[in-house]
């Protein structure tokens, strides 16, 4: 009876040890696309090919992977429950930032033991850049923020309408968002240009008294937020903080970024004492600090080591130097009388400066400032390259110029004072 009892209790084990592990991988033939095919990012691939196992097939995955076997295109994964497969389905190559170079389709087969994989090399072509709005802000009244956008028809569609007040705002045609902040009331608010949805947002304190947030600025998808009360934060394009610097006992009002430099503008609690920090951008570790003798309006990149800076002491406006390896300052020329709105780089040699009385265009070399559109009063300037227009905002109006000739082309009209404007792209 005991010698039963144990061949009994043996059996499934030895039932389980004679099972055979399954060493064959499923088998990938695919007839499209080509090998070294070329297409354009946005286009619709129609992958064919027959899969199959001795198995059944766990899953097949097409995924779309760049020269560092990095996906970069949705993603798609098939269940097929067979043990063969008659693929044939369509991929969207639906990252519109992609460049041109070369990039792998990627077939992935499994039958939960075993995966084949099977690379087809492809070449892209990158999608084209177009202008496809512009944003701007109005204020209706003193606690009613509205947004709109410009679409290439210069039709004007409604964006958002937010509660509080305003401080700051600028697009991100990287993630297709706009951002959005207010001072003491308004909230930090970030929307999708796509369905003009809100995506996240931070609230301000307004028990507080003070301004909460002071200024916004994107750099390849990150958002740069500064802090009244001394922060400067990075969000991602989900609104989760990558970054957060601390400047104790100090204002924070402008910030701006350029390469791997952070540029805040600081004033000292309780004085009058400015401050111009510089931080790595990838440490967040302040690199060095100089005396600030104005208030800050526009931050424009000259070149790598040459920062133009332009503000306001006073009434009096200045365009000042900034140069990162000496962290000093040089006037290249002085201004018109009057305060500066507004300020716009054309290119490393050619700038565009709103002022109270005109807006001018200087020149570096040779070093020169002319009126450019003498009578308009531009609160905010912008540069479009791809139609070679200087598009600004005066009063409630939104207007373009050829920027060559300065002749208008178009006003847009809006329905009360402009407070910002900024351009979106496709990418």
């Amino acid at each position: 009876m005991k010698k039963a009892l144990v061949l009994f209790l043996l059996t499934p084990l030895l039932l389980f040890s004679c099972k055979k592990k399954d060493d064959i991988s499923p088998y990938i033939q695919i007839t499209s696309p080509n090998q070294n095919s070329n297409h354009n990012v946005l286009d619709t691939l129609t992958v064919v090919g027959l899969i199959s196992d001795n198995e059944e097939l766990e899953y097949v995955k097409i995924s779309l992977l760049n020269e560092n076997n990095l996906t970069v295109a949705t993603a798609i994964t098939i269940y097929p429950e067979t043990k063969e497969y008659s693929l044939n389905r369509e991929f969207i190559i639906d990252n519109i930032l992609l460049a041109n170079g070369n990039y792998n389709l990627l077939i992935t087969a499994s039958d939960g033991e075993n995966e084949t994989r099977k690379y087809i090399p492809l070449s892209l072509n990158e999608a084209a850049r177009e202008l496809t709005g512009i944003l701007f802000i109005e204020t209706p009244s003193v606690n009613s923020v509205e947004i709109k956008k410009i679409l290439p028809d210069l039709s004007v569609q409604q964006v958002a309408f937010a509660a509080g007040d305003f401080s700051s705002a600028i697009t991100s045609s990287k993630n297709h968002a706009f951002y959005m902040a207010g001072s003491e009331t308004g909230s930090l608010r970030a929307f999708s240009m796509l369905n003009n949805a809100e995506l996240w947002s931070v609230q301000a304190n307004p028990l507080s008294g003070a301004p909460y947030f002071s200024d916004v600025f994107e750099d390849d998808g990150t958002l740069y937020v500064s802090f009244f009360e001394g922060e400067i934060k990075a969000f991602d394009k989900n609104g989760i903080i990558k970054q957060d610097i601390i400047s104790s006992g100090y204002n924070c009002f402008k910030v701006w970024k350029t390469g791997n430099f952070i540029f805040s503008e600081q004033q000292q609690v309780g004085t009058s004492n400015r401050r111009l920090v510089v931080y790595n951008a990838s440490s967040a570790v302040e690199i060095q600090q100089t005396p600030l003798n104005m208030e800050i309006v526009k931050f424009c990149k000259r070149n790598d080591d040459n920062i133009f800076v332009f503000g306001n002491s006073g009434t009096q406006g200045y365009m000042k130097n900034y140069v990162i390896s000496d962290n000093g300052f040089w006037e290249p020329h002085p201004l018109e009388a009057g305060k500066v709105l507004s300020a716009e780089r054309i290119d490393d040699n050619t700038f565009l400066i709103g002022q109270e009385n005109g807006t001018g265009k200087y020149t570096y070399n040779p070093n020169s400032l002319t009126d450019y559109l003498p009578s308009v009063i531009a609160t905010s300037i912008n540069y479009e390259p791809l139609n070679n227009l200087v598009v600004l905002s005066q009063a409630n109006n939104v207007k373009f110029y050829n920027y060559s000739n300065a002749s208008l082309v178009n006003t847009v009209n809006g329905s009360s004072e402009i407070k910002s404007l900024s351009l979106l792209y496709n990418k």
